[in-house]
């Protein structure tokens, strides 16, 4: 008897992941701030860099994985839901001088409450609340989920020892790690709304607080009177403590094409401001070249195995991606591999990947982006 697989082509730009780039270096060169990473939103691609391996620490920006989480566990479903406030919520801060909103133990807040809290007024105390939502009631527990995301995804330079991003030793992220947690959290339903959101935000009086509090987005290149004020960028969160200096990440759009910037470590606010100008003016003059590859350039066989017996074999294709290039690169800088398991074993997720590698020279980073590959169809079994 022939043995078939039907064709599994899960061509999903969400499980696209970009790999380090090569010794080639491309992008500004600065000196005011430490590191910085932009990718393409939609592919996660390195486009430009500069240290951007390097572990710092992150400041506030840390609230972008616990954000991300308290998406993906709510799910969209944010109605009637209520959390309460713990002891450690509030008193784990005490002495830290850090940004809050005043909860207290026992108050009762509604989880859209404690999403705009800790995007917009980047509360700590509404950081907490939240990694006790994802956390199984502890921020221990939330601490230990977003770690475990973390290594999920991959990520080599990165540990969190809290969810607000209050300085420790043991608490740290690469600007590389970071817009690849930005991508990820893009995808969690409802974040890019809690992300992107640049109208006051108002939360009513609850069961113990009878005043009614107002967050309004603190980045001044998202406010169209400063004079630091950036149109393309989206959504951002900001970051600052003495230690860590200032951080940043954003979601910025230009002419149709979605980019991540993360800066790390800049020395003054003003250099931030500036610095992150000079990178997006950069990228969304230098990547214009929104190039095609087709699928099937390269194929391979791939051994199948099921209850403990050789099953045949099966091709795998890659499947093909749109890749955004530098201006004079074309799809001839791109090569195609294919990244396979030495066997397949029906019922299992088939970890079969197409890696698309750019060489960019000094135009754009010597980068790699992995994407699921397509498993075609088997040859018959050699029992037949």
């Amino acid at each position: 008897m022939k043995k078939h697989i039907a064709m599994l082509c899960a061509v999903l730009l969400t499980a696209l992941a970009a790999f380090a780039p090569g010794a080639a270096a491309a992008g500004p060169a600065l000196t005011a701030t430490e590191a910085y990473c932009i990718i393409d939103a939609d592919t996660g691609l390195v486009l430009a860099q500069q240290n951007m391996n390097e572990e710092l620490h992150p400041a506030s920006i840390t609230k972008v994985m616990t954000l991300g989480l308290a998406c993906e566990k709510a799910q969209g479903k944010w109605d009637n839901v209520k959390l309460t406030v713990s002891h450690e919520d509030v008193y784990s801060l005490a002495g830290t001088d850090s940004s809050h909103i005043a909860l207290q133990e026992g108050e009762e807040v509604p989880l859209t409450d404690a999403l705009y809290a800790t995007m917009m007024a980047s509360a700590n105390d509404g950081a907490n609340l939240l990694a006790e939502y994802f956390g199984g009631g502890s921020i221990e527990g939330g601490v230990a989920a977003m770690n475990a995301q973390a290594k999920e995804m991959g990520l080599e330079h990165t540990h969190f020892a809290n969810p607000h991003g209050i300085s420790d030793e043991d608490h740290y992220t690469s600007c590389y790690d970071m817009a690849q947690i930005l991508r990820w959290a893009l995808e969690q339903p409802g974040f890019e709304d809690v992300f992107t959101r640049s109208e006051m935000y108002t939360m009513q009086p609850t069961n113990v607080q009878p005043v009614t509090r107002y967050f309004s987005q603190q980045d001044k290149m998202r406010i169209g009177s400063s004079r630091y004020h950036i149109s393309s960028i989206l959504g951002s969160k900001i970051g600052y403590t003495n230690t860590a200096r200032y951080s940043y990440a954003c979601l910025a759009e230009q002419d149709g094409v979605r980019l991540i910037c993360v800066t790390m470590q800049s020395e003054l606010s003003t250099d931030k401001y500036n610095d992150v100008r000079t990178l997006l003016d950069y990228a969304f003059s230098t990547f214009t070249n929104d190039v095609e590859l087709p699928g099937g350039s390269v194929t391979a066989p791939l051994s199948v195995a099921g209850g403990g017996e050789s099953l045949g074999t099966v091709t795998v294709s890659d499947p093909g991606v749109w890749l955004l290039l530098a201006d004079g690169l074309s799809a001839k800088d791109v090569t195609v591999s294919l990244e396979l398991p030495e066997t397949y074993v029906l019922g299992t997720e088939p970890e079969v990947y197409a890696v698309y590698t750019i060489r960019g020279g000094t135009k754009q980073e010597s980068t790699s982006v992995r994407v699921k590959a397509c498993l075609l169809y088997t040859s018959p079994s050699p029992r037949d």
